[in-house]
């Protein structure tokens, strides 16, 4: 739509070479527009102040969070290489609370599992900061959120990639504990019975999303 003149700028702080083949092969004749980069989202030196139109932020701030307060770090950042007037796009998870209802707990299991054995091993998981906690931090930087939308909760069917990829992981990670053998063992338990479970289930259910649309103010 822009003639050839736009470039978008892939960011990820962990890009093997084989990822970067596969995304160039799925995007094909288009990949020639996009620069993967592998870089600390925290840290965009390698871009200059006010050079970026629009900073899509996707499923990405769960990962940004992992202590109090240093989301700032990178939504000061985005502010930071966006010119003004620019565009910042979040889209994030509003995480499954509880498993009142049934149809959450694969979902719910797993993703509290995970949050369990990295707490063991003295890292965070995933921090889930809510809408409106999110809009404060904005504001405080300097942006204006224009659009907001939640989207509610769905069955995704496709589910056997992630699961795999997500048994495979927290297998490793309580190999690698710091604890006894009795708990290790009680963690493989509970990791087999999720993974089953949702397999059994024939879905893992994706939680609500919401999505903020905030302007660069100056």
């Amino acid at each position: 739509e822009q003639g050839g003149s736009s470039k978008i700028i892939s960011v990820d702080n962990d890009l093997p070479q084989v990822w970067k083949d596969r995304i160039k092969t799925k995007l094909g004749e288009y990949s020639k527009y996009v620069e993967l980069k592998e870089a600390d989202i925290f840290n965009l030196s390698f871009l200059k102040d006010r050079s970026i139109d629009i900073v899509n932020c996707d499923d990405t701030i769960v990962f940004l969070n992992p202590k109090p307060l240093k989301l700032l770090l990178a939504l000061k950042e985005f502010e930071r290489v966006l010119k003004s007037g620019g565009h910042l796009i979040i889209t994030s998870e509003i995480p499954v609370e509880s498993y009142d209802n049934p149809d959450n707990e694969g979902q719910w299991r797993r993703w509290n599992l995970a949050k369990a054995i990295y707490n063991l091993k003295g890292e965070i998981w995933s921090s889930e900061p809510l809408p409106d906690e999110v809009k404060f931090a904005l504001q405080l930087i300097g942006f204006r959120v224009y659009a907001e939308r939640i989207f509610p909760e769905s069955k995704n069917f496709k589910y056997q990639e992630c699961m795999n990829e997500w048994k495979t992981m927290m297998l490793k990670d309580v190999e690698e504990l710091p604890w006894n053998t009795h708990l290790k063992d009680a963690l493989r338990k509970e990791i087999e019975e999720t993974y089953s479970k949702v397999m059994k289930d024939g879905y893992l259910m994706n939680p609500a999303l919401y999505v903020l649309k905030c302007k660069k103010e100056k």
